[in-house]
């Protein structure tokens, strides 16, 4: 039925056709495809006509005369309209397209009239008649003029300038071509105003610049793809995010990179090691020149470190000052064999510096408190001179900071547990109330605890303990009773072993939570606590302190406190233990924030360390003089005075820390006086600065300061004589207040004393880098250089002991057989690799691909001697 149907309605459309065409003619709606229908029609019927016979032709011409007569006013109409516009030399095209009556004896010219119509009929035909009527007598170039004045839309910027393209058959055409590629263009025609065609070559010619177009644009450029290249990005990225080599051999790894490019050749974990090595010798060369380039000092820190596979390393970091910012690289690390007595770091350690050219460059070395360390660089300035020893040694703050908290916190812990021939047993009698809080496996401490032993250096553990351990002898003073000693240990060791509970069981954090989700409390756990970092043991004091109205209820819940279960109702604290936690966080909260400050900090620097010692000596003053504090929290205060006096006093046996503070603009001398400094430890600081500057800064042949005048002698004569001799002119009497200024002295750092404070500067790096730049003075620029040189001393090793947390991702306790060599060219690799002028990527591309060429060459030349040994045969060898 449904193709009955469309059949039916084909055979109506095909015997209505001639009306159609009639009527849409009439209106000037012909579409394109009806117009080439009758077109085609007209041509068969013309054929059918030419070849017939005299009756079928009389025929043919009888039916054409009808329909010629029935659309008669059309055609007159369209061509009116086509003679309006049309330009010379279309007289007989012009005569075809318009019949008349008398046209019924012309059967052929009304066909070829009716062929035309067809073609420029419709909505087409219609637009040009328009713009052929309205610019009546005008060249196309005078059109296309007319037209363009009118295009708003920003899509013909894209474009050159329209050509104009005429057919044949008198067709205009206004061919647009890309300015982007010009071998591309969109034809429109001249009467057509439509911007579609045009639109949408510029969005696939240019397209809007997102991520996902760059994207697209530099996969579809390309890159050179190079073997050699694709090994040395292997090589800095297990170097720079301490990947294992064994990566490389990874499936999904593999897989991953083929998709980004199909033919990539992927080395062995062996060749990576291998290139890692490779790399860094270069590299290393890179590195000297560069070192031996910079005019500034250089300091250094040195920090010892034994890895997970228990190889002993010493950690050296080198600093320095570029362009207004402190930069540093991990300069080796330094494979220690023999027992690590002064001597042999020190020529281990001169034997790096050396070997990198940098052995008299050194001002600054900051170091830990080990024993070992001051015998170290005493033996350094026996082998080179220029290394001046403890006179520029820099104490870690960082350092120095902990040991004074350990201090704080020693008598709030129970000393460890030994093992001695008999077993595991207490240095000490342990009271009941405290053995309650023990629980099996304690004494064996948690991994956090062990894994901080082992990375802790043995040496400086045994100097801090000896320290700590003779403050009770040889201050009876800050001792206080067992029983107020209880105290305080019950209340850090519930807080401590809750803090473990929480963190350890998912049941207990999960009520923690669930009681905290009613009150401001803004954690749902504890923090987790390591007794060897003493910085946890304030954090979990304040984070107690912030639960403290849901701890109890957590702690005397039923379900926790089965008896085989975390039996938490024994670490409720009471009001006197909240009260020690309160006091002990308002002590110890100070130093959390200076150690967060030096720690996190990206350059912390010597001029830093006296202000922030000044503080803290307040600090622990207030606490110790005021009496409503718990007796344990006042002793505690008192011991950490005592660490902070000796190390206060160490800082007098080197002379970069007053150096530093005196060239500060915001300082100068004046600091001292402000912080009641005796008044012979002023002149002492003065008198280093100026023999540091006079004998390795200030340039040679500049002025001396001026002498103060000399005393007038008084005349011997007597009479006339000797008053003529004493007699002044006015002139001179007056100069000092009516002549012209005096010239201000020649000596730099004399002029640097007598100007007053730069109050408002609080970066003294920049300060100096921009005197270092602008002035012309020679004096000024030595100054300058010298004021760098201090005040660029870090105050800590904290970057040595990054350097080990970037050996520890390196040799991971999952990845531990690999060989020293590959941690240290691994770790160093990384480190010289983010300064980004360092080492050129092209030089070592270039190693690379040489050393696998002479590689290749020296495979190839073995198997020639092979072959040649086995069979005789010819090979052909293609370099």
């Amino acid at each position: 039925m449904s193709g009955s149907k469309n059949r039916s309605g084909k055979r109506r459309r095909d015997s209505n056709t001639s009306d159609t065409t009639s009527s849409s003619n009439a209106t000037g709606g012909v579409t394109p495809s009806s117009s080439q229908g009758s077109a085609h029609t007209a041509a068969k019927r013309l054929k059918a006509i030419t070849a017939s016979s005299a009756t079928a032709a009389s025929s043919a011409t009888a039916a054409l005369s009808a329909t010629a007569t029935s659309s008669a006013a059309t055609s007159s109409a369209a061509a009116s309209a086509s003679a309006a516009g049309a330009s010379g030399g279309d007289d007989a095209r012009s005569a075809g397209n318009n019949p008349t009556a008398s046209d019924a004896d012309e059967p052929v010219a009304v066909v070829a009239a009716r062929v035309d119509l067809a073609n420029m009929g419709g909505r087409a035909g219609g637009k040009r008649a328009r713009i052929l009527a309205k610019y009546n007598g005008k060249t196309p170039e005078q059109i296309l003029d007319a037209l363009s004045k009118k295009w708003r839309s920003d899509v013909y910027k894209h474009y050159m300038r329209p050509k104009i393209i005429q057919n044949a058959q008198g067709a205009v055409v206004h061919r647009f071509v890309c300015k982007k590629n010009p071998s591309k263009h969109v034809d429109r025609a001249d009467y057509e105003e439509s911007t579609g065609n045009l639109v949408r070559h510029r969005d696939l010619c240019d397209p809007d610049s997102t991520p996902e177009v760059e994207l697209i644009s530099a996969y579809a450029h390309g890159a050179a793809y190079s073997p050699s290249r694709v090994r040395f990005l292997l090589v800095m990225w297990c170097a720079r995010r301490h990947h294992p080599f064994t990566i490389v051999e990874d499936p999904e790894f593999q897989e991953l990179m083929r998709i980004l490019y199909a033919k990539v050749q992927l080395p062995s974990r062996v060749t990576v090691s291998r290139d890692v090595r490779l790399v860094q010798v270069e590299a290393k060369i890179h590195v000297i020149a560069f070192l031996a380039g910079m005019d500034c000092k250089i300091h250094i820190c040195v920090d010892g470190w034994t890895s997970p596979n228990v190889i002993s390393f010493l950690g050296v970091t080198a600093h320095w000052h570029r362009n207004g910012e402190i930069e540093h690289i991990i300069l080796d690390f330094i494979r220690l064999t023999n027992g690590h007595t002064g001597k042999y770091l020190a020529e281990k350690l001169v034997e790096c510096l050396t070997d990198f050219g940098i052995q008299k460059k050194i001002l600054a070395v900051t170091l830990d408190n080990a024993d070992n360390n001051t015998t170290m660089l005493k033996e350094m300035h026996g082998h080179v001179k220029e290394l001046r020893g403890p006179k520029t040694r820099v104490r870690c703050f960082g350092h120095v900071i902990n040991l004074v908290v350990k201090a704080i916190m020693t008598q709030f812990f129970r000393k460890r547990k030994t093992t001695g021939e008999a077993g595991t047993q207490a240095d000490g009698d342990d009271d009941s109330d405290l053995a309650a809080l023990d629980d099996p496996g304690d004494a064996d401490g948690d991994e956090d605890d062990l894994e901080a032993e082992q990375e802790a250096d043995e040496g400086r553990e045994a100097a801090d303990d000896a320290l700590l351990a003779n403050l009770d002898e040889d201050h009876p003073d800050i001792a206080v009773s067992l029983q107020e000693i209880k105290q305080g240990q019950l209340a850090i060791e519930k807080i401590t072993k809750l803090s473990k509970k929480v963190w350890n069981s998912p049941a207990v954090r999960s009520a923690l939570a669930t009681l905290t989700a009613d009150t401001d409390g803004n954690s749902e756990v504890l923090v987790r606590s390591v007794a060897t970092r003493w910085n946890t043991v304030a954090a979990i004091i304040l984070r107690a302190l912030e639960l403290c109205e849901v701890l109890t209820d957590l702690c005397d819940m039923a379900q926790f406190n089965k008896p085989r279960g975390v039996r938490l109702r024994r670490f409720i604290l009471s009001d006197d233990d909240w009260t020690i936690l309160e006091q002990l966080h308002e002590l110890l909260d100070p130093f959390v924030y200076a150690t967060n400050q030096i720690s996190y900090s990206s350059r912390s620097l010597v001029h830093e360390v006296i202000p922030f010692m000044d503080i803290l000596t307040e600090h622990v003053n207030e606490q110790m003089a005021n009496d409503a504090l718990h007796p344990t929290v006042r002793a505690a205060a008192k011991r950490g005075r005592l660490i902070l006096d000796k190390y206060y006093q160490l800082t007098d046996s080197s002379i970069v820390y007053r150096v530093a503070m005196m060239l500060h603009p915001r300082y100068k001398m004046q600091y001292f006086k402000d912080h009641a400094w005796q008044e012979d430890w002023i002149t002492e600081a003065r008198e280093i600065i100026e023999k540091e500057w006079k004998v390795n800064y200030k340039p040679e042949g500049a002025p001396q300061a001026p002498a103060p005048p000399a005393a007038r002698p008084r005349p011997t004569g007597t009479g006339r004589h000797s008053a003529a001799a004493s007699q002044m002119s006015s002139r001179d009497r007056f100069a000092s207040i009516t002549g012209p200024p005096k010239g201000a002295p020649a000596d730099a750092l004399a002029v640097y004393f007598e100007e007053p404070l730069a109050s408002t500067v609080t970066d003294p790096l920049k300060y100096w880098d921009l005197v270092l730049k602008s002035s012309e003075s020679s004096g000024e620029k030595a100054l300058a250089r010298m004021a760098i040189d201090f005040l660029s001393a870090p105050a800590t090793s904290t970057d040595a002991e990054r350097a080990f947390s970037h050996g520890r991702l390196t040799v991971s306790c999952l990845r531990h057989s690999l060989a020293d060599e590959s941690v240290r060219a691994n770790t160093v690799l990384g480190s010289w690799a983010r300064i980004s002028d360092l080492l050129p990527e092209n030089d070592f591309i270039e190693v690379i691909r040489q050393h696998s060429a002479d590689a290749s060459k020296r495979h190839t030349a073995t198997a020639v001697s092979d072959a040649g040994a086995v069979g005789g045969a010819d090979v052909i060898v293609v370099d």
